[in-house]
C-alpha cells in the first residue's frame, strides 16, 4: 500500500509529522527543530508568530536573521519597533542587508510584501500584521508558496523565509500559514515557545528555548516613507526589480 505522503503532499498520518512540501532550515535552537515538521523553518511559505502586546520574536528569529542576511535582504514591514542595529550586528545580523518599510496601512503593507516577495534578492521578509485578518493571511500564505530565489550558488536558499508577528489577543482563530507558533516574552535566560499549528499531531506541551536576551535590541519605531525604504521598485504593477 502507498503511503499517505505518496497519495498527496498534503496527506500524512495523524500521529507523525509530515513531509515538508518546500525546504526548511534550521531555527537555530534544537529543541524547537526537534517538533517541527523538516527539522526547522519552512521556505516558501507564512510562518505565523503569535506574540504579546509591544513585543516582538527577536530572539526566536535571530539565528534565521543572522543566516538571512548572508544569503540576500532582509525585509522589515511594519514592524512597531525599530531594531537596535548595532545590537543586531554584535549577534551577527549583517545590518547592511537590512531594509525597513513602514506603510501606513494594513493594505500597503500586505501589498508591500507582495511586491517585496517577487524580488529573488531578498531572502527573508519579516511583517507584523496589528490586525491580522483571515484574507490578509491567505494573500501572504498565496504570495510565499510563489516567491522563488536564485538557487543556482551552492548553499542558496530557494525561497524565502517568510515570517508575520501578530498580537496573540488578535491572532484569528483560523490561519492559512502552515505553521503558527506563540511565544511568551520570556525571561532573561530564554523564552516559552507554543506549536500552535503544524503539519503533524498537535504538540500539547510547550518548548523551552535557552535564549539570554541582548541588551536592547529595539528602539521605537519610527516612520520610513515608502518610497525611500522599498528594497524592489515596481515599473509595472507585475513586474519588479532590485536596485
Amino acid at each position: 500500500m502507498a503511503s499517505a505522503e505518496a497519495l498527496h503532499p498534503d496527506v500524512w498520518r495523524a500521529d507523525q509529522l509530515a513531509a515538508p512540501p518546500t525546504p526548511c532550515v534550521p531555527t537555530g535552537w534544537a529543541a524547537l527543530d526537534a517538533v517541527l515538521p523538516g527539522g526547522g523553518w519552512p521556505l516558501g511559505a507564512l510562518i505565523e508568530l503569535a506574540v504579546a502586546a509591544r513585543q516582538l520574536p527577536w530572539r526566536l528569529v535571530q539565528p534565521a536573521l543572522r543566516t538571512g542576511t548572508q544569503q540576500g535582504l532582509l525585509v522589515l514591514i511594519d514592524l512597531p519597533l525599530q531594531p537596535q542595529l548595532p545590537v543586531w550586528a554584535a549577534q551577527g545580523v549583517d545590518v547592511s542587508h537590512v531594509l525597513r518599510l513602514q506603510p501606513r496601512n494594513t493594505g500597503e503593507a500586505v501589498w508591500a510584501t507582495e511586491q517585496t516577495l517577487q524580488c529573488p534578492q531578498v531572502s527573508v521578509c519579516w511583517l507584523h500584521l496589528a490586525q491580522p485578518s483571515a484574507a490578509a493571511l491567505r494573500r501572504l500564505q498565496a504570495a510565499a508558496a510563489r516567491a522563488r530565489r536564485d538557487a543556482t550558488r551552492p548553499g542558496a536558499w530557494p525561497a524565502p523565509l517568510v515570517l508575520c508577528s501578530v498580537p496573540a489577543p488578535a491572532a484569528p482563530a483560523a490561519s492559512a500559514a502552515p505553521l503558527r507558533l506563540h511565544t511568551d516574552a520570556g525571561t532573561d535566560t530564554g523564552l516559552t515557545v507554543w506549536v500552535r499549528k503544524r503539519r503533524g499531531p498537535p504538540l500539547s506541551a510547550p518548548v523551552w528555548i535557552d535564549a539570554p536576551q541582548p541588551w536592547a535590541a529595539w528602539l521605537p519605531a519610527t516612520v520610513v516613507p515608502l518610497h525611500r525604504a522599498m528594497a524592489c521598485t515596481p515599473r509595472r504593477r507585475t513586474h519588479h526589480e532590485c536596485r
